[in-house]
């Protein structure tokens, strides 16, 4: 018989899996791409030989747990893979919600405790309530491990509404905007979300990994997949 001793790195994904990622203008929604990352991402780990464990950040009221987040321990090859493919498919939203905040923080909360040095944590959000709280909670996971960061955006965000007038809200809550009366603030935002994000990967060395919603997860991801670095 062959003993191998067990020397696999635990590799956590962190996925943010709320009802504000139902959102897509173009090819898919951010939350169907976090869940096709997140697949692609578990398998490159297994094949390379480490343990696969995950966050899911689901919201509350969602089949998570009472607080909304769902955690899988690293386990090794298919055992960690396919129980996590399995809960990405059953937490990813079904529809919007009124006032949804990101799940992001309380995954991470959750995570804190669980990361053990040596870890890669790779983490997947839009990260649309980056602040100071947030900020703090991932420079707390690069002492611990290595961290990266997979940024979803959709191409709506940065460029902005046109010219017109649009409905947007949720049923019962529907506001009308004017394209070009909020283009100005509505990209002075994401500006804003683009500089705090990547001040954030590099005060903790973390690489920034920039997936759209417009563009096919296998494309954006090659450069992983062949061993070269990906830029964001």
């Amino acid at each position: 018989k062959l003993f191998r001793e067990e020397r696999e790195r635990p590799v956590w994904l962190v996925a943010d899996l709320g009802p504000a990622l139902f959102f897509g203008s173009r090819r898919q929604l951010k939350s169907a791409l976090i869940v096709r990352a997140a697949a692609l991402l578990a398998w490159i780990a297994a094949l390379g030989g480490d343990r696969v464990g995950a966050v899911i950040g689901a919201g509350a009221g969602s089949r998570a747990s009472a607080s909304g987040t769902r955690v899988l321990p690293p386990r090794a090859r298919e055992a960690g893979v396919l129980p996590l493919l399995e809960a990405l498919l059953a937490l990813q939203p079904r529809a919007p919600a009124a006032g949804a905040g990101s799940c992001l923080p309380d995954a991470l909360r959750t995570l804190m405790p669980l990361v053990r040095p040596g870890s890669l944590v790779l983490l997947l959000s839009d990260f649309a309530g980056l602040d100071a709280q947030l900020e703090t909670q991932c420079s707390a996971l690069a002492v611990s491990g290595e961290c990266r960061l997979f940024w979803i955006t959709d191409t709506l965000e940065e460029r902005a509404l046109p010219d017109g007038r649009f409905r947007a809200g949720f049923p019962g809550r529907l506001r009308v905007l004017d394209g070009e009366r909020v283009r100005g603030a509505w990209q002075a935002a994401w500006r804003e979300r683009a500089a705090r994000l990547a001040a954030l990967s590099q005060r903790i060395a973390a690489q920034l990994i920039r997936l759209d919603t417009g563009e096919a997860v296998e494309q954006a991801l090659r450069p992983l997949l062949q061993g070269q670095p990906t830029a964001a």
